[in-house]
């Protein structure tokens, strides 16, 4: 969704229209846009000065893949002030060598990269090119690199204020570091306090409240916390921070902890990151840790630096060969948490990405939109049609003249349930004909006269019909109903420390005509058995063609959304009535093996008492 907002606002600044985006027009987003002076500007959300410059490399190729290429090169780029840096102060390329590596592999930047774009991603480059600088004293260089990653988001003034303190009180740089943390004290006041407020009319940053940890305000949120410092500890010793907390000092082989005046820049991004409501700023995934990585990276290399002076002078070792060693002690733990969680083929959970026909498809209907129609468009289609003066964020439809979907794909911000019953709302009412359907696809225009029926309905189910086999055969019979005859399972590539999110698709054969609309149920376990999640709700495959339409010697997939179980849960089934709640065992219909699995898969388990059918575990 991101990539999407982000091409817009830059497709209009390129064409004159600075910062403007309509994605978030009546869009259902945990925002109070009611409240809001203007929806229409970026800056209203976010002060990211730094797409405007971005935004003449559409003059090349104006397209969101612009955005992901400068996005790779530049975190890229990171490298050499990184190796720069560790050869001067370890003395040895082969240290530096090391620790570029150590940028490369951090697990938060793989998380950014493969994340949308985002501006602030690029602060990782920066900040690494503003320290070397700082060690060849090349203040103007410095103040350079400084001023781009403050035009980058309007919280990164806080680092930048860090930045000066530390270069005022530890290096002794008075000019400068004075200089540094008032520019940075400077704009964070101009950005938040002026151009925000200007544009979107609040008192406040809007994202503020997810910091309501310990209240429902901001407000009661400190008051509790003044009053009661045990919940900062209590919030601090949760699994998640700590893990989070481990990982990031873990990317730089724990040597930060020797030098925490560095880490300690990081301080006010590390705070908003950890105090939140929403656990994606603390998972190392997505964008909110990238401008921590260069503080973590400098302090590895000045703690490694003091710690080999420390073991030279006192085990009489030469500097360089112990630095050297202690460099590749970091690599070693920056590769092992690099293959815990991190996104590159040589973390344990890589899965290579697959290009599809149904991808494929996508693009042949995204040449059917004319470049100056308006569009609403689901969040994984988004980017594809952002590049115009008006796009929209489905379900907002306002005055958009093409509404694009995919049933197949994640429905957020509604359920799948919902995307279902909004579409058909949108064809009954008759203001929207269907141009094309296609395996899930579905285009839309204003005034067409098409309807979803006939050829036009086969063509749009075949995502739910399925001649291809399943990756894993099974032969489970549910009554005389339905026989399960396979699932495939599809873990994302995601950086995080918990559950991976995970798709799981069943294949289905009805064994006569369904008399019933049978509800398929999943529920998750942990190693020993008890059952710690489910999901009953709709799925796009039983909502738009429910088990009562299934033929006899026909094969259904019905495929979860994405869920937060591939790591280690494990993957039950069952089948009920529509008169019956899924959490009924006793109305369920029980599950029977009916035969060998014919691709030497091991053999599901049926759990009789529960009548559900055990089909595999993640990570086995």
């Amino acid at each position: 969704m991101d990539l999407g907002y982000t091409t817009q606002v830059v497709w209009n600044t390129l064409h004159g229209r600075p910062f403007e985006f309509s994605t978030y027009q009546n869009a259902p987003i945990d925002l109070p846009l009611k409240n809001f002076k203007r929806t229409d500007n970026l800056l209203s959300f976010h002060v990211e000065l730094l797409l405007a410059p971005i935004s003449l490399l559409y003059l090349i190729f104006p397209d969101p893949i612009t955005l992901l290429v400068l996005q790779v090169v530049v975190v890229g780029l990171g490298a050499l002030p990184t190796f720069w840096i560790a050869r001067k102060r370890l003395e040895s390329e082969w240290a530096g060598l090391a620790f570029a590596a150590v940028y490369l592999l951090a697990p938060a930047l793989n998380g950014a990269i493969l994340s949308d774009f985002h501006a602030v991603t690029l602060t990782s480059t920066l900040f690494l090119f503003a320290f070397y600088f700082l060690e060849e004293h090349r203040p103007w260089a410095f103040l350079a690199m400084i001023v781009m990653a403050l035009s980058a988001k309007e919280d990164i003034p806080l680092l930048v204020f860090m930045l000066g303190l530390y270069i005022l009180s530890w290096r002794h740089e008075r000019r400068l570091g004075a200089a540094t943390a008032l520019l940075g004290l400077a704009w964070f006041i101009i950005a938040t306090r002026v151009i925000q407020p200007h544009f979107n009319g609040l008192p406040a940053s809007p994202f503020l409240p997810r910091m309501a940890i310990f209240g429902p305000t901001i407000e009661e949120t400190i008051a509790n916390a003044l009053r009661q410092p045990g919940l900062i500890f209590g919030w601090l010793a949760r699994p998640e921070i700590t893990a989070y907390l481990t990982g990031l000092l873990a990317t730089g082989g724990f040597m930060p902890l020797l030098n925490p005046l560095v880490l300690l820049i990081g301080a006010p991004i590390l705070a908003i990151n950890i105090f939140s409501s929403w656990d994606w700023t603390y998972s190392e995934g997505a964008h909110y840790s990238a401008s921590l990585i260069s503080f973590v990276v400098v302090a590895a290399i000045y703690g490694t630096a003091w710690l080999a002076r420390q073991i030279a002078s006192r085990a009489g070792t030469p500097f360089r060969r112990t630095a050297e060693t202690l460099a590749v002690v970091v690599f070693a733990v920056s590769l092992f948490h690099q293959w815990q969680i991190g996104l590159t083929p040589l973390a344990r959970n890589y899965r290579p990405p697959v290009i599809d026909e149904h991808h494929r498809l996508g693009h042949e209907f995204a040449r059917l939109i004319p470049p100056d129609a308006s569009v609403s468009a689901q969040a994984n289609l988004y980017p594809h049609i952002a590049h115009r003066q008006r796009a929209y964020f489905f379900p907002a439809v306002n005055d958009a003249e093409y509404i694009w979907l995919d049933v197949t794909s994640p429905s957020f911000p509604i359920g799948v349930g919902e995307l279902n019953s909004k579409i058909q709302f949108l064809l009954e009412r008759g203001e929207y004909g269907v141009v094309k359907a296609q395996d899930g696809y579905l285009l839309l225009k204003r005034g067409a006269p098409g309807w979803l029926d006939g050829e036009a309905l086969a063509a749009f189910l075949t995502f739910a019909r399925t001649n291809n086999p399943p990756t894993h055969a099974t032969a489970i019979q549910f009554g005389d109903a339905l026989e399960l005859v396979g699932y495939d399972a599809d873990v994302h590539n995601v950086v995080t420390a918990g559950q991976l999110p995970a798709t799981v698709a069943t294949y289905w054969r009805a064994l006569q005509p369904p008399a019933a609309d049978y509800a398929i149920s999943f529920y998750f376990t942990r190693p020993d058995g008890a059952i710690v999640g489910s999901y009953a709700d709709a799925t796009a495959a039983l909502s738009w063609m429910p088990t009562r339409a299934w033929r006899p010697g026909e094969i259904f997939r019905v495929e979860t959304p994405i869920l937060a179980i591939g790591r280690d849960l494990g993957m039950l089934v069952g089948i009920s009535p529509p008169d019956a709640r899924p959490d009924d065992p006793a109305k369920r219909l029980s599950p029977a093996i009916a035969g060998i699995s014919a691709t030497g898969d091991t053999t599901p388990k049926v759990i009789a008492e529960a009548r559900l059918a055990e089909l595999f575990r993640f990570g086995r």
